[in-house]
This record gives C-alpha cells, sequence and structure tokens, in this order.
C-alpha cells in the first residue's frame, strides 16, 4: 500500500513529459488554441497570446496517454455478423 502511495505520489510530483506535434490550429469561442497530438493518443493544448504564429511545430506536453482506440473494421463486422444469427 505505502508503494503505491509513493508511487502516485512521484507520478504528480514529477510527471512525464513527451514531445507532441502540432495536429491543428482552431479558433473556440473567439479564443485561438494549438492542438498537439503525441505518443498514445496524448493530447496537448497551446493558447497563443497574439497570433496562430505563436504556435510551435512541437510542444512539450503531459504524457496522458488514452488507452481507448477506435475498432477495427473487422471487430464492427463480427459485432454485426453476432447481431443477425
Amino acid at each position: 500500500m505505502i508503494l503505491l502511495v509513493s508511487y502516485l505520489y512521484v507520478g504528480l510530483v514529477n510527471p512525464e513529459y513527451v514531445t507532441c506535434h502540432l495536429a491543428k490550429r482552431a479558433t473556440i469561442q473567439s479564443e485561438k488554441v494549438c492542438i498537439y497530438k503525441g505518443p498514445n493518443n496524448t493530447v496537448g493544448y497551446h493558447y497563443p497570446s497574439f497570433s496562430f504564429k505563436e504556435c510551435p511545430s512541437t510542444f512539450q506536453c503531459r504524457y496522458s496517454p488514452n488507452t481507448k482506440r477506435r475498432p477495427t473494421v473487422k471487430e464492427i463486422m463480427k459485432g454485426l455478423q453476432g447481431g443477425f444469427e
């Protein structure tokens, strides 16, 4: 138990950062946002002050893997097949 608590504490105090690459520039409710994607579906955001020229091509994002993935075509077809039997 103590090991688990200490591991969680270290993860919060020293978060892991990865290199994310610019995926999209968007304006949401008149606010500019640079959206970055990294390994394991990590997503990072940067809010430029004046223009999109302030969006670097790479950005250090906090590593937060998203393990949910889209189903493959084969998995969809298998699911549909089970519904018709």
